[in-house]
């Protein structure tokens, strides 16, 4: 484990409802989105692939103001030993969700090649240009990607890296509906690092659901540490937190009805 001092607060925005909440994040992703279009000529963002997301991806992808021509979209993690069109394929799910014009431009992390070879090309992919953008979420656990507790090191040189997954995160796919039984669940993964996530200038985090109320609460109250990989984000000076009431319902009162962490 390792401990690290808070760098920046983390604006906390709480909504009675998952639908609203999953809505309030794309918003607050397309109002970042949109400024840097128009700064820029091309936006790169990275997305996480999860049922937290759905709402804010349908959102964002609705937005009139993006040009999805212009984005280069990216995400953070992929099982290895899956088939790519196995609907739980983070890419393939993903493909799904983001509008037709966005497809051009998602580059996926495969998973039908050599592992190490494809930690190198998305590594240099990532590195290439700046990222704009992280839409994220949180894990029964912590994670953030597959960057699990006890497995994570803030400082990591590296960018994508392959890793054993928890038997928690494994959990949380069946219990999501993604695969029928752990069993089911590949025990091995590439993520994208930490720091490779918070390199971004931005971050949109959205976590729905009574089950993530305990990471949420570890997350923006307590220490910045390894043993809660999610807690990373207090040292990046861009956060927007969007939660559900059941997602916040073991945060402090000045926290439940959003503000900012201290």
């Amino acid at each position: 484990m390792s401990v690290t001092e808070r760098a920046s607060t983390v604006d906390v925005v709480v909504d009675d409802t998952a639908a609203a909440a999953g809505a309030a994040a794309g918003r607050t992703a397309a109002e970042a989105l949109t400024r840097v279009l128009a700064e820029k000529p091309r936006a790169r963002v990275i997305f996480a692939s999860a049922p937290s997301q759905e709402q804010m991806l349908r959102t964002l992808g609705e937005d009139p103001r993006i040009d999805w021509t212009r984005v280069t979209s990216l995400h953070m993690d992929d099982y290895l030993e899956l088939d790519p069109a196995h609907p739980a394929s983070f890419g393939t799910w993903l493909a799904e969700r983001l509008p037709a014009e966005a497809q051009a431009g998602l580059d996926r992390i495969r998973q039908d090649v050599d592992p190490d070879g494809e930690v190198r090309r998305y590594s240099e992919l990532l590195a290439g240009e700046p990222v704009d953008l992280v839409c994220l979420g949180i894990g029964v656990n912590g994670h953030i990607a597959f960057n699990e507790p006890g497995d994570t090191d803030f400082e990591d040189p590296a960018l994508v890296r392959k890793i054993e997954l928890t038997h928690a995160s494994r959990q949380q796919q069946v219990d999501e509906g993604l695969f029928p039984s752990i069993d089911d669940v590949p025990t091995h993964a590439l993520t994208l690092t930490v720091p490779a996530m918070l390199s971004a200038g931005s971050l949109v985090c959205t976590v729905l659901g009574d089950a993530k109320a305990d990471a949420v609460a570890a997350t923006l109250t307590g220490p910045v540490t390894t043993d809660v990989p999610a807690s990373a984000m207090h040292t990046h000076p861009d956060v927007v937190v969007h939660l559900d009431a059941a997602a916040a319902a073991q945060l402090p009162a000045h926290l439940r009805s959003g503000g900012r962490t201290r």
